[in-house]
């Protein structure tokens, strides 16, 4: 296995911070004592544009090869959101649009991406670098492990061996990319960091999911129960990278996802009324934990009905309906198709306006109104949790 540590991750996300307003030179001295283990001299700044509607130039990082017996291999490290109104309507430019996949993605991300992709091809080139990469790892912090994530995209679509490490990073891509970045992707290849308490790691909502969805994903513990807007920084959320090793993290994120199962389908009755006993638990409001079981739950849903790829479909964005509108009309026909499976939905709800702090009923109308309306509410604290994590990066 040719992958990077988590320490070497941590510390290269957090030097890509640096690359914003500085030359090669300057970044060249920053980074010789932090950054051992690269070739100081292959160095090359990223300069790219964010904005939402005026382009804003800055440095985004760095391309260096490793050095050593590692030599040809390389490191892509991408910076998170400074604090630049230019970045944050890049993080809020969520309207899909076509990546390096031919995919559809979030169009901040992408625009951000094409405005830097040549200097990539530039220097990976052979020519260039004179030899072609045994590995080309890519790496990045927030919306940097997002540009990380099409860095790496891309990459595999030249059929390199990409490596990718993302820390805190948003959802890039809808259903169609994440599944063909799970097939085009080694298992072995993919580093998702998360930790509990971060909601930048659960938004955009649907119809974006994580890419790849099927490997990859290392669940920290972020010291807090609660959903916290200051563990998405790097320095607070995922600084026990630093003296944690993969194996440690894999098996603590089992650990963490067995914890999430036995809490939904407790072994000694499959059938419990699980949801009405999320509702009920002590510290519901802005639990991590209630809100993974939440998503998880409208994942199973969705699964059942094979309504997946509904969510990804090509009118979305159009203005001829939103997602949380297709999402409430599959769940009301879920929640109609048995007295169970309505129980199941109305649990549900209960579960979220537990999460959000209000007054939960017993939901016997699981209507396209109603679910919709709750969807509505959740969908806004999350967003607004989210913006908060991402301007407390940039300070």
């Amino acid at each position: 296995m040719n992958q990077l540590t988590p320490n070497q991750i941590y510390l290269l996300s957090d030097s890509a911070y640096k690359a914003k307003g500085r030359d090669s030179v300057a970044l060249k001295d920053q980074l010789g004592i932090s950054l051992p283990f690269i070739d100081l001299n292959s160095l090359k700044p990223i300069t790219a544009t964010s904005g939402l509607i005026t382009p804003v130039a800055s440095g985004f990082g760095f391309m260096a090869q490793l050095n050593g017996g590692r030599s040809k291999e390389i490191v892509i490290a991408t910076r998170g959101t400074t604090n630049s109104m230019a970045d944050y309507g890049t993080d809020i430019n969520a309207i899909p649009t076509p990546g390096p996949t031919g995919h559809a993605i979030h169009k901040g991300f992408g625009t951000t991406f094409k405005s830097y992709v040549q200097q990539l091809n530039e220097f990976i080139k052979q020519q260039n670098l004179g030899f072609k990469p045994t590995a080309v790892h890519c790496m990045g912090h927030s919306l940097g492990g997002a540009l990380a994530n099409l860095n790496a995209a891309a990459c595999a679509e030249l059929n390199l061996n990409a490596y990718l490490y993302t820390v805190a990073a948003p959802r890039v891509g809808m259903l169609p990319y994440a599944e063909h970045l799970s097939k085009k992707m080694n298992t072995g290849h993919v580093y998702r960091v998360a930790n509990e308490a971060d909601i930048v790691t659960m938004v955009p909502c649907y119809p974006f999911v994580h890419a790849p969805y099927v490997h990859g994903t290392y669940l920290l513990d972020a010291g807090w129960l609660n959903i916290n807007p200051a563990m998405h920084k790097l320095a607070n959320g995922y600084s026990s990278m630093v003296n944690s090793t993969w194996k440690q993290m894999q098996s603590h994120t089992r650990g963490k996802q067995q914890q999430l199962e036995n809490s939904m389908y407790p072994a000694n009755n499959a059938e419990a009324g699980w949801f009405e006993q999320l509702a009920k638990m002590p510290g519901a409001m802005f639990s991590g934990r209630l809100l993974k079981l939440i998503n998880k739950a409208i994942h199973d849903m969705l699964s059942r009905l094979g309504a997946q790829s509904l969510l990804s479909v090509g009118h979305y964005g159009t203005g001829a309906f939103t997602v949380l509108d297709q999402m409430a009309e599959i769940l009301a026909r879920y929640a109609q198709a048995s007295y169970k499976q309505s129980k199941e939905v109305a649990g549900m709800l209960n579960a979220i306006m537990a999460y959000l702090g209000r007054p939960t009923h017993a939901l016997a109308d699981a209507s396209v109104a109603t679910i919709r309306w709750v969807f509505g509410l959740l969908h806004q604290s999350v967003n607004t949790m989210a913006k908060q994590a991402i301007q407390l990066v940039g300070r």
